[in-house]
């Protein structure tokens, strides 16, 4: 058959009537919903990444909301069965400061953060929780170990590395009869925040979750700054500050990472990593000292014998590609793996089997999980279109992700970690009442 311009505009004029059908039938279904507006937008549920409980079917994580007619946060923090879905509200919702750092203190034991002081949950329904510890400043970035009981978590301290100073020193900038402050470098201000000599640090502290069964207070006093033995900076605007943090499943270990302080710091990209012991004894390691570009994003492996990082290698460049780093923590060897991938990974964790990177990474609009085989470097991905905002190990063979997309807001899922999209459980509906008679397009 001959296609003829009578022919296309007949066939084009029979496309704009199925579409126009098409798009009034669905016009007609939509008439009974309501349009998602700013304020229901702002009003929904946001989730938190979970926590897994390595022996169990359990999870944990917060969930935060905004109430545009109160204008105030609130947050509280749910007990999710891996296996059934089924969610439980664990503490009464929150005011204010979201609660954040959601752990798991030993199986039938929950802590979190909430106004800068760790509490314990005994994981019953619609309580509060127990004050555990409660530092002179506020804690944030918190996990635990229970297998050496050790808590860690940064904390803003001034020159001298101590949490037990920090309140006489905020007492004497009180008292200053002027507020002037004299910056002899060009490190004064990142984006809205001007340099000050309050640093963040990584502490490490024993903490009895046993001994605070009958509600009681664990005092402050025995923090280690596990930064401590650093190079010591002259200048106290340009001192040691942490980006962040991983600490091994036995708690004997962490590598955390920190901008080099210098007087080139306006323009330097050097963001280096350190591997330490948590007990403060030894010198922190120095892992990327062949490199001027930033480092990002540690993982150890399970047993702890490997940790993998995210390295910039183009000192100056602050959008350079993210390179794949292992150093093998017994042997002292580090390599680096992947090195054709023309995608950016910016997190990433270790498979239970350390045979796999599972990575995060964004292409095309979409942020996938990818797996990355860490002998060949091959690459596999593991969804498709969709963001992934979290990833946590859930048993041998799954993940436990935060995902969306644009028609579903973000809630949990268990994937298949060897998978494909397919196999993603939705777990939450986090929204699912607000939601159920909103069109959303």
């Amino acid at each position: 058959m001959a296609f003829t311009a009578s022919t296309r505009l007949v066939r084009c004029g029979l496309w704009a009537y199925v579409v126009a059908l098409g798009a009034t039938a669905h016009a007609e279904g939509a008439n009974s919903l309501k349009p998602l507006d700013s304020q229901l937008f702002h009003s929904l549920s946001r989730v938190g990444a979970p926590i897994v409980q390595p022996d169990q079917p359990l999870a944990l994580y917060t969930t935060s909301r905004y109430d545009p007619e109160a204008n105030k946060s609130f947050s509280h923090l749910s007990l999710l069965n891996t296996d059934s879905g089924e969610s439980t509200q664990l503490t009464p919702e929150m005011e204010g400061e979201r609660i954040s750092s959601p752990m798991w203190l030993d199986q039938g034991t929950a802590g979190y953060v909430f106004r800068g002081a760790l509490y314990r949950h005994n994981l019953e329904p619609a309580t509060n929780g127990t004050l555990l510890y409660n530092a002179t400043v506020g804690i944030g970035s918190a996990t635990y170990r229970p297998a050496t009981g050790t808590l860690f978590f940064t904390a803003d301290v001034y020159s001298d590395g101590n949490i037990s100073s920090v309140v006489e020193h905020r007492e004497r900038e009180r008292s200053r009869k002027d507020t002037a402050q004299v910056f002899d470098n060009l490190w004064a201000r990142h984006w809205n925040k001007w340099m000050t000599p309050v640093k963040s640090n990584l502490f490490a502290v024993n903490v009895s979750v046993a001994g605070s069964a009958g509600g009681g207070q664990q005092e402050p006093g025995n923090e280690v700054n596990l930064m401590q033995k650093l190079a010591p900076v002259r200048d106290p605007l340009l001192r040691w500050d942490i980006e962040s943090y991983a600490v091994t499943a036995d708690g004997r270990r962490a590598a955390f990472v920190v901008r080099n302080p210098g007087p080139d710091m306006a323009w330097s990209t050097n963001v280096d990593l350190y591997l330490t012991s948590c007990d403060g004894s030894g010198q922190p390691e120095l892992l990327t000292g062949a490199s001027n570009g930033a480092a990002s994003a540690p993982a150890f492996s399970a047993d702890g014998t490997a940790v993998a990082w995210l390295q910039m290698e183009t000192p100056g460049y602050e959008s350079d590609i993210r390179r794949i780093f292992i150093h093998n923590v017994t042997t002292g060897e580090t390599r680096t793996i992947a090195r054709d991938w023309i995608l950016s990974p910016h997190f990433m964790i270790w498979s239970a089997d350390a045979s796999t990177l599972h990575a995060l990474v964004q292409d095309k609009g979409d942020n996938r999980v990818v797996n990355i085989d860490v002998a060949t470097g091959k690459r596999t991905e593991l969804t498709g279109a969709g963001s992934v905002n979290s990833i946590a190990r859930l048993g041998a063979d799954k993940l436990l992700s935060v995902y969306t997309n644009v028609t579903e807001t973000a809630d949990i899922y268990a994937v298949d970690a060897g998978s494909t999209e397919a196999s993603m459980r939705r777990l939450t509906r986090v929204n699912q009442d607000k939601l159920q008679d909103v069109y959303l397009g």
